[in-house]
């Protein structure tokens, strides 16, 4: 028993490093009915993950931030993310830096999943057979018809935009695009209409007679064809 006592050792208690004062400690979308959309802070990396239900169809973010105390961050709470349609095509960096009452300053990078679907689109043409379209430049009237053929096109044609695409990968305006049914999500017509008077603006962008593949974007998913079809602009 006097061996086991003498044996004991008294433990010292180790204070926890000091937490950082420029930190994100939360993140969350507020312009939502309902409970707000809560982003996932990461200090490892330096990111915050925000998943955005597809149903809400969100084109511009509100944030609310809260960082540590005595620290500023920019840009701040309510600094609206716009044109969230351009982000998830063309890709921005959505960026916060927080600033700490020491002055030390952190970077985080803002990272959005959309929880959508899988958006597909059947191929035209083939590895052997190219499909091939005509409209003239010089009669009244001319126009193309292409029906795509999916799934997950987006319902709201505001959301949804299919291009042309050339060999050296510049996309040209966007088709008109209808449909006989919006809740046909599988299935769609787009025209390329030449009038002498009002020319079409794809026709006019689009050079001679080449070969271009279909891109659809639906809200924050793209899909392009992995064969071209062919267009020929005949004088």
């Amino acid at each position: 028993m006097l061996l086991a006592i003498a044996g004991c050792t008294k433990t010292d208690t180790i204070a926890p490093p000091a937490e950082a004062d420029n930190r994100i400690t939360e993140y969350k979308i507020v312009n939502v009915q309902g409970d707000p959309i809560y982003g996932t802070v990461h200090d490892a990396d330096s990111s915050i993950t925000v998943y955005l239900p597809f149903y809400k169809q969100l084109i511009v973010l509100e944030p609310e931030i809260k960082v540590s105390t005595g620290a500023t961050v920019q840009p701040g709470t309510g600094t609206l993310i716009e044109n969230l349609l351009e982000v998830f095509q063309k890709g921005r960096d959505l960026k916060y830096t927080v600033t700490g009452k020491s002055g030390k300053k952190k970077t985080y990078t803002l990272k959005i999943t959309v929880q959508q679907p899988a958006l597909t689109l059947k191929e035209l043409s083939s590895a052997t057979d190219v499909k091939t379209y005509a409209i003239s430049t010089s009669i009244n009237f001319s126009t193309i018809s292409i029906d795509l053929k999916g799934t997950s096109f987006h319902e709201n044609h505001d959301l949804l935009k299919v291009v042309l695409v050339d060999e050296a990968g510049k996309e040209f305006p966007p088709f008109n695009i209808s449909t006989t049914n919006t809740n046909d999500l599988n299935s769609l017509n787009i025209t390329l209409t030449n009038y002498l008077t009002t020319p079409d603006p794809m026709l006019v962008a689009l050079p001679a007679t080449g070969l271009y593949k279909l891109r659809v974007y639906s809200y924050s998913k793209k899909v392009t064809t992995t064969f071209p079809i062919r267009i020929n602009k005949l004088p």
